[in-house]
């Protein structure tokens, strides 16, 4: 049985906390760059370039898209040294706000 999402937050905010901290406190902007983005395999920088008057910087944004891959939420078109590219074809927008679910009733 495949483990569900908040399964899989869960292991992330026990195994890895330094990078849970970070997606909880900027999972709105990277949705809000998801959503904004008109293309359908940007990278990090044409992700960022959506953003208005970002919190995140590039490096961190292109961590929670890292992360959002490993939890099923987005997926690689191509992964390379210098540039990955997304996939928002493959975005699960269901995923994304049961993320945001999970995330909110956390950190209540």
């Amino acid at each position: 049985m495949p483990e569900t999402l908040s399964a899989r937050i869960r292991t992330l905010q026990d195994a890895q906390p330094t990078q849970y901290g970070l997606l909880s406190t900027y999972y709105r902007e990277v949705h809000q760059a998801l959503e904004t983005c008109q293309r359908n395999y940007p990278c990090v920088s044409q992700l960022y370039e959506t953003l208005d008057e970002p919190e995140l910087d590039r490096r961190m944004l292109g961590t929670i898209l890292s992360l959002l891959v490993q939890l099923d939420v987005l997926d690689f078109y191509s992964e390379r040294n210098n540039s990955n590219r997304y996939d928002l074809t493959q975005y699960d927008q269901t995923a994304m706000q049961e993320l945001a679910d999970v995330l909110e009733t956390e950190a209540h």
